[in-house]
């Protein structure tokens, strides 16, 4: 087990590769160790200007959120797909990490769109989907009526 924090002088490539769950190290023990390509990608994206720790975190979020629950034959046989997967680099166009933007604290909408539509009036938007008065007014009711419904409108149970 690697320590939190990098010791004075360590290489960060080593610190980085040392943040692999057991499984995942164990599977890769089998299979020689960490691959010469993944240490090779830690480095290239450390020299890019991506933090130690933040790669670190990459790898945990990724193992708990794809891979801890794989049955330990099909880890040992995938374990270099995995361990490279772990690492890759996002290739969210707003450079979110797995659908999270980090420094915002908030959901990507672009890699996690949240499914709401914005009905809106002809005189608004030139693309938008159009709703007559009537229309608005009914879809204005559904929503209340969810809120309600939800118990998440003030006014709920009157």
């Amino acid at each position: 087990m690697s320590s939190a924090f990098p010791a004075r002088g360590q290489d960060a490539v080593a610190w980085v590769a040392a943040a692999m769950p057991g499984p995942m190290m164990r599977a890769l023990d089998l299979r020689g160790g960490v691959p010469h390509g993944v240490r090779q990608e830690i480095a290239r994206q450390l020299a890019e200007g991506a933090s130690a720790a933040r790669l670190r975190e990459r790898i945990e979020r990724r193992w708990w959120d794809r891979f801890a629950q794989l049955p330990g034959p099909e880890l040992l046989e995938r374990a270099d797909e995995i361990v490279l997967a772990l690492v890759a680099e996002p290739t969210c166009p707003l450079g979110c990490e797995d659908g999270w933007l980090l420094e915002q604290s908030r959901v990507c909408p672009w890699c996690r769109p949240n499914g709401t539509v914005i009905d809106v009036s002809p005189d608004e938007e030139p693309g938008g989907r159009r709703l007559d008065a009537d229309g608005q007014a009914r879809r204005a009711a559904e929503v209340r009526a969810l809120m309600r419904a939800s118990r998440r409108y003030p006014g709920a149970g009157r």
